[in-house]
């Protein structure tokens, strides 16, 4: 008994940290944290208006990468893996998050979490025609600096300040009418 019932807590543990499903609320699944307040300032409000932490993350080809090359542009950070069934529905309209705004400060950045052969991930962005920059990260060491549920998929809205702006947990929606709002009005502050 005792084994079938920690069977069912793995494999809901399992099932949960993909988030295979979506989330629902006044913009699908968007998920964003709490405005800052005096009373909340933005220190102890999760993921929103916090700074970007350093994030340990190399190239595919092996290369330590720092994030603060993306300095004063606005980033949409997305959390992924190839196994993801979300993190694969929402990789195109990542794409052509990044093609709309080629021409402004925002970059569309990708991290992938999976482990093991990079080719696996390269030949994904390959598949997809992914274009934006993409990096490779461990999923726990992520999840942990940036105090998210373990899992994919995560997108995070940063500010040209670096600052957490908005943060999605589950399939991101680039194009929603709050979500593109929300964009445009912290890319108008960069410009």
């Amino acid at each position: 008994m005792r084994r079938a019932v920690l069977a069912a807590l793995a494999v809901a543990a399992f099932a949960t940290g993909c988030r295979g499903g979506e989330r629902t609320g006044a913009a699908g699944d968007t998920a964003r944290a709490p405005e800052p307040t005096e009373s909340a300032p933005a220190e102890s409000a999760p993921a929103s208006y916090r700074p970007l932490p350093a994030l340990e993350v190399t190239y595919l080809d092996g290369r330590s990468a720092d994030l603060d090359e993306f300095r004063g542009r606005v980033v949409v950070l997305n959390l992924w893996a190839t196994w993801c069934i979300p993190c694969r529905d929402e990789m195109p309209e990542l794409q052509q998050m990044h093609a709309r705004y080629a021409a402004d400060p925002l970059d569309v950045v990708g991290i992938s979490i999976d482990e093991g052969d990079v080719a696996l991930v390269e030949g994904f962005l390959e598949e997809f025609d992914i274009t934006y920059p993409n990096f490779l990260g461990d999923g726990s060491g992520l999840t942990q600096a940036l105090d998210l549920y373990p899992g994919v998929p995560h997108t995070l809205l940063v500010d040209a300040e670096g600052l957490i702006r908005g943060y999605w947990g589950g399939r991101f929606h680039p194009f929603e009418p709050e979500t593109a709002a929300l964009v445009e009005r912290v890319l108008s502050e960069a410009q």
